[in-house]
């Protein structure tokens, strides 16, 4: 009878102890769930060819820590460059500043000969959105996996299997 109490003592401090480090574990999984979108948008450049100099593509980060909202955890996965927003959403016609030389068209910034209205549509390639949902569709699986392992690491699974 002895056996069984010290068992479930050891369970109860083990217990303790694994609450007091969830808030580092969390942080480590959802770090990681904005790594695995950003890389997932990275993917899809990559496939689609999306901007072949690879700017857009490299410039797609998430956060180095997870945001705590009461119970809740965010990371932020964006991208920075100042044509992200444009071939996320896609655009209508806009005015480029610049100047005609020979047949080139000449891009430059407050050109003062003037420039010239692009009139298009140009649909979004919503990468992001897509890397989100890839990312979404997985991360069951993906969080369990990877919380067994911490609990794992840390030495709690001899508790709880």
């Amino acid at each position: 009878m002895g056996m069984k109490l010290d068992g479930l003592a050891n369970f109860g401090k083990a217990l303790v102890a694994l609450q007091a480090d969830i808030p580092e574990i969390m942080d480590k999984l959802v770090v990681g769930e904005g790594r695995f979108a950003r890389d997932q948008a990275r993917k899809i450049c990559t496939e689609e060819n999306i901007i072949n100099t690879g700017d857009y593509r490299r410039n797609f980060n998430s956060s180095s820590k997870a945001i705590r909202i009461g119970t809740a955890y965010k990371i932020d996965v964006f991208n920075n460059l100042d044509y992200a927003k444009p071939l996320e959403y896609g655009f209508r016609g806009h005015f480029v500043p610049g100047h005609w030389d020979g047949k080139s068209f000449v891009y430059q910034p407050k050109d003062p000969q003037g420039g010239m209205f692009v009139h298009s549509l140009i649909p979004g390639h919503y990468t992001l959105e897509r890397a989100v949902n890839a990312t979404k569709r997985t991360q069951n699986a993906r969080l369990q996996r990877r919380f067994e392992q911490e609990l794992k690491k840390r030495g709690y699974m001899k508790h709880f299997k």
